[in-house]
C-alpha cells in the first residue's frame, strides 16, 4: 500500500465537499443569498437523479448491445450522445421547472445572484456524492493492497484485473478526478444562469441550448474517457470550462444590466 495514494484520496475527496461549500460560503456573504438557495440546488439536483439514475442503469447495457453489432466505437458514440441527452434533459428541464414554480412558490426573487447560488448548491452537492465514491475508492484500496488480501477474494479474471489495476494506482491518476469537479461545478453555475435567464427573458430557446450543451459535455466526456483516455477527456472538459466562464461573465453583466434598468 502506497501512503501517497491513501493520503491523495483523501485529500480529493475532502476538497470536493470543502470547495462548494466554501464557495456557497463566499456567495452569501458577498451577495447575501441565502443558503436556502444552496440546499435548494442541492436537493434538486437529488430528486432529479432519483428518476434520472435509474432510468440510465436500466437502458444503457441493452442499448449499448443493440447497436453492437454495427462495431464498439458506433455503440460507444450512439451510448455516449443517449446518456449525454438524458442528463441534458432532465437536469435542464429539472432547473427550469424549479426556477418556474418552485421559486416562485417560495417567493426567491429570480435574480442573477440566487442563480448563482443555485447552480452551487446543484453542482456542490454532485460533487459531495462524488466525494464519498472517492472514499469507497480509498478504501477499495486500502482493502485490496493489504497484506493477505488476496486469500479472500474470488479466482476471477475480471476481478483479479481490477485488484491489479488499484494495486498499480498512482496518486497522480487520481488527481484529475478533483480538476473535473471543479470544473463540472463552473459548468453548472453557467447552465444555471442560463435556464435562469429562459425563465426571466421568457425565451425556451435558451432552455433548449442548455439542453444541448449539456448533453454535449457529457457525451463528448463519455465518448472520449472510452476511447481516448483521461487525459483527453479532462481537456475537453477544460475547454467546455473555459466557455462557460466566458458565458458566466456576459451573461452576469446582461442581467445586471436588465436588473438596473
Amino acid at each position: 500500500m502506497d501512503p501517497l495514494v491513501v493520503a491523495t484520496f483523501a485529500v480529493v475527496a475532502l476538497l470536493e465537499i470543502i470547495v462548494p461549500l466554501a464557495l456557497g460560503y463566499w456567495i452569501v456573504k458577498k451577495f447575501g443569498v441565502s443558503w436556502r438557495v444552496f440546499v435548494l440546488g442541492a436537493l434538486s439536483f437529488i430528486v432529479v437523479q432519483i428518476v434520472h439514475a435509474p432510468l440510465v442503469l436500466v437502458t444503457q447495457t441493452p442499448l449499448y448491445l443493440a447497436v453492437l453489432p454495427f462495431g464498439t466505437t458506433a455503440a460507444v458514440a450512439v451510448l455516449a450522445v443517449y446518456l449525454g441527452l438524458l442528463a441534458g434533459l432532465f437536469e435542464e428541464i429539472g432547473r427550469y421547472l424549479v426556477y418556474r414554480y418552485i421559486f416562485r412558490r417560495q417567493e426567491i426573487p429570480l435574480t442573477r445572484e440566487n442563480g448563482l447560488q443555485f447552480g452551487a448548491g446543484w453542482g456542490g452537492v454532485e460533487s459531495m456524492i462524488v466525494a464519498l465514491l472517492v472514499l469507497t475508492s480509498m478504501l477499495s484500496y486500502i482493502a485490496v493492497t493489504s497484506d493477505g488480501s488476496m486469500l479472500f477474494l474470488p479466482d476471477d479474471p475480471a476481478i483479479q484485473a481490477q485488484v491489479e489495476a488499484l494495486r498499480a494506482l498512482t496518486a497522480l491518476e487520481i488527481l484529475p478526478g478533483l480538476a473535473e469537479r471543479m470544473m463540472t461545478i463552473v459548468l453548472h453555475i453557467a447552465w444555471s444562469l442560463m435556464v435562469l435567464a429562459a425563465v426571466v427573458y421568457g425565451r425556451k430557446a435558451l432552455l433548449a441550448l442548455a439542453i444541448i450543451w449539456h448533453a454535449a459535455v457529457d457525451a463528448a466526456a463519455v465518448y472520449l474517457a472510452q476511447t481516448q483516455g483521461i487525459l483527453v477527456t479532462e481537456a475537453a472538459v477544460f475547454v467546455f470550462a473555459v466557455i462557460a466562464l466566458a458565458y458566466l461573465f456576459g451573461e452576469w453583466r446582461r442581467m445586471g444590466v436588465r436588473a438596473a434598468t
